[in-house]
């Protein structure tokens, strides 16, 4: 019975997509002054998540740039610090869900790798730590940044791997 149980589990696990989040479309979960239909598309992928209708895979730095994002909104009066502290719960309950999957540099990706591939590649460092996460894990990168977006979808060398950006999510089920 536990076998068949097992076996289930990872045929739906296989089954559900797979998404690498860019902090600009966590941080538009929080940042009230966003423009209202970007929200709205993010929040419907927050339904997703908390459902567990899909597997979020991030690398460690999501944690910082989220958390750095919500500072400095408080520092700029974009959010309260009853606000932004709320927003901080909420990452303390997202990355304990089963759904959520944090990557940790030096054990699933390496500084200096990430950096040749950036020069290689002409992005950031910090957006090449998602990008080069979102294709170790076959997934789909989301952004809310709608300049990496175009390059992505416009760049031949990008083409295989699936990038979206948070204005056209749509829920599925």
């Amino acid at each position: 019975m536990g076998q068949h149980a097992t076996c289930k589990e990872a045929k739906s696990q296989a089954q559900t997509p797979r998404f690498v989040l860019n902090a600009s479309v966590s941080l538009l979960w929080f940042l009230i002054d966003e423009p209202p239909d970007l929200r709205a598309k993010a929040r419907l992928l927050l339904d997703d998540i908390m459902l567990g209708r899909v597997a979020v895979h991030v690398p460690d730095i999501w944690l910082f740039e989220v958390s750095g994002g919500l500072v400095k909104a408080v520092h700029s009066k974009r959010l309260t610090i009853t606000q932004a502290q709320a927003a901080l719960s909420m990452v303390d309950a997202l990355v304990a869900l089963p759904n959520w999957h944090t990557h940790f540099h030096n054990r699933d990706w390496f500084y200096s790798d990430v950096a040749r591939w950036a020069m290689g590649y002409s992005v950031s460092f910090y957006d090449a730590v998602y990008l080069f996460l979102a294709l170790r894990q076959q997934a789909t990168f989301w952004t809310a940044d709608q300049r990496l977006y175009r390059f992505l979808a416009q760049t031949k060398r990008w083409r295989k791997l699936p990038v979206q950006w948070i204005g056209n999510y749509k829920v599925k089920w």
